[in-house]
């Protein structure tokens, strides 16, 4: 497994104030202002003294060279970590700064990265005109997946980073590097989404070295070319605890719930878009996933129209399960008998079924539903006219679909 970087944990007594109550640390402050000057083993005295004050974090960067995904999942101590210490770009990177966080930094590496640039370049590059660069940490994976990452001299102790292939873990102010080897290993062995396997990776170091004591927050970002909400950004998963007893949990509940909701979606999205660039494996991969998240956001509501709604939709619309989607929209119809999208995808599961009679009934109380809405009336219309040119003949699949 890929080796550990970092510094070296100063005296006993500066290790344990980061894990005081705010009150003890204030008091045991003041006592040591009274005590005579002496540096601390280790670390810069005078002028060069540390500076850093920054809380307990620790993060991963990665990428899914596949799926052509990059992300970041990350917990901290202080409040909010998700609005200063990430950033990403579908195509150029993804980028995690824990100590001294700079977004300004962070833009930059992306936009050299997206130029071609490789990450270690692009961290030298800029670290070598930063004047605070001993204070900071940051780490990064590139548009072709290549990583680096830097932890300054003058970074509070514990700090470093852990490399593999295709991620970094950091780590700022810990109790030692066990948090961050945890992390590696349940990034490498944990299967599923890159958004998956970054969970599982901040869980694992958590259960290593735990942040919480009163509050903490979290935060994770995937992003993909097209991942966002109808495709209209990147923004696959954009997630945040901003504070919470625990963060990680918290960010694991909101994930399930987003990945109930709007990422199935964008799988099947995904695979419409490879399957009309003829690449059949993609395609499969994607709808699999897409196919897999319709199904647990039945199997956490089962009551649920929408969910049976959305299921339903996909296979018939994918013509994956025809029987199945026309018995998934009868039973979300049932659940909301006025709701007209409800029937526009009954008939849309009928027709595809071969049932020309039974697709036009539901559509026409799609139309009834909605008030007489267009596009219902439209495919109301070609559909009865699709029906009396068969007059006569036997009911059967129609030759082509919507």
């Amino acid at each position: 497994m890929p080796g550990l970087r970092a510094r070296r944990p100063p005296p006993r007594l500066r290790r344990s104030l980061g894990f005081l109550p705010a009150h003890s640390v204030l008091f045991a402050l003041l006592g040591l202002a009274l005590l005579p000057s002496r540096p601390v083993t280790g670390a810069p005295s005078g002028p060069e003294a540390l500076t850093s004050s920054a809380p307990a974090a620790f993060g991963i960067v990665a990428v899914d060279s596949v799926r052509k995904e990059w992300g970041v999942a990350t917990v901290s101590r202080w409040m909010a970590v998700g609005a200063r210490s990430i950033g990403a770009r579908a195509g150029a990177g993804v980028w995690l700064a824990l100590e001294l966080p700079d977004p300004r930094t962070g833009a930059a590496a992306l936009a050299q990265s997206a130029e071609g640039q490789p990450a270690r370049m692009v961290l030298d590059t800029l670290l070598a005109a930063d004047a605070r660069r001993g204070e900071r940490q940051i780490a990064m994976v590139d548009r072709g997946g290549s990583v680096a990452g830097y932890t300054g001299d003058r970074c509070p102790p514990w700090s470093g980073e852990r490399f593999g292939k295709g991620y970094v873990c950091q780590g700022v102010a810990l109790r030692g590097g066990e948090a961050l080897t945890a992390m590696a290993r349940a990034f490498e062995l944990t299967t599923g989404t890159l958004a998956e396997r970054l969970l599982a990776a901040v869980e694992a170091a958590e259960a290593i070295a735990p942040l919480r004591e009163e509050m903490e927050s979290s935060a994770l970002l995937v992003v993909r070319e097209g991942g966002g909400l109808s495709g209209w950004s990147d923004r696959l998963i954009d997630l945040r605890v901003d504070q919470a007893p625990d963060a990680v949990q918290g960010l694991k509940a909101l994930y399930a719930a987003h990945a109930a909701t709007f990422l199935p979606a964008a799988y099947a999205r995904f695979g419409d878009d490879a399957k009309r660039r003829g690449d059949t494996i993609s395609s499969d991969r994607e709808y699999s996933s897409a196919d897999a998240g319709f199904r647990a956001a039945v199997a956490r509501k089962p009551s649920d129209a929408d969910a049976l709604n959305e299921l339903a939709w996909f296979l018939a619309t994918h013509d994956r399960s025809l029987e199945e989607a026309v018995r998934l929209a009868k039973t979300a119809a049932s659940l909301r008998p006025r709701d007209p999208i409800l029937y526009d995808t009954l008939a849309e599961a009928e027709y595809r079924s071969g049932s020309l009679t039974r697709a036009i009934a539901a559509m026409e109380r799609a139309v009834k539903y909605s008030g007489g809405a267009a596009h219902y009336t439209e495919r109301l219309g070609r559909w009865t006219r699709e029906r009396a040119a068969l007059e006569g003949k036997p009911e059967g699949k129609p030759p082509s679909s919507p």
